[in-house]
């Protein structure tokens, strides 16, 4: 079964008076599209089911939708990050795994991309010293201020 797209209005560029039409179907749109996106699925297909006239639209609106909004969930968008590679991670392990199968040391690559991907995301292979700059820049400042004021006077 086949979903019909939404036919919604689009932007007029001007009207009699001089001013734009706004949509106000715009954030239902790019709130479908935003969710499409996060499905990985095509932009032909996201155009099409949340209503954009051509591709390049629907990804215009999604990406300017990302850098408008600050993520509200950091962790909910990394949790479905880490539930994608470990699904794969599982794929490929079973094909490592089977001794009949030839390409099986091709998936050893396949499987350090995916351990490497899995640890940047989460922050393991972070240098302790990057992690107490993070952690400590603040505190920092304040001692390297004080200890400037201390030299001074």
């Amino acid at each position: 079964m086949s979903e019909q797209p939404m036919n919604y209005p689009q932007r007029k560029p001007d009207n009699a008076k001089g001013t734009t039409t706004r949509d106000v179907n715009a954030a239902s749109r790019v709130h479908l599209a935003l969710q499409l996106s996060a499905q990985h699925l095509p932009w032909d297909e996201i155009a099409q089911r949340a209503g954009y006239g051509s591709r390049g639209a629907a990804h215009h609106a999604v990406m300017r939708e990302l850098e408008r909004v600050v993520v509200k969930d950091v962790n909910e968008l990394r949790t479905q990050d880490l539930h994608m590679l470990n699904v794969m991670h599982s794929e490929v392990w079973q094909l490592f795994m089977d001794k009949k199968n030839k390409g099986r040391l091709f998936a050893v690559d396949r499987l350090l991309s995916i351990a490497e991907r899995r640890a940047k995301l989460m922050g393991l292979d972070a240098k302790v010293d990057e992690v107490a700059v993070n952690m400590n820049y603040t505190k920092k400042i304040i001692l390297e201020v004080g200890e400037q004021h201390d030299s001074t006077g």
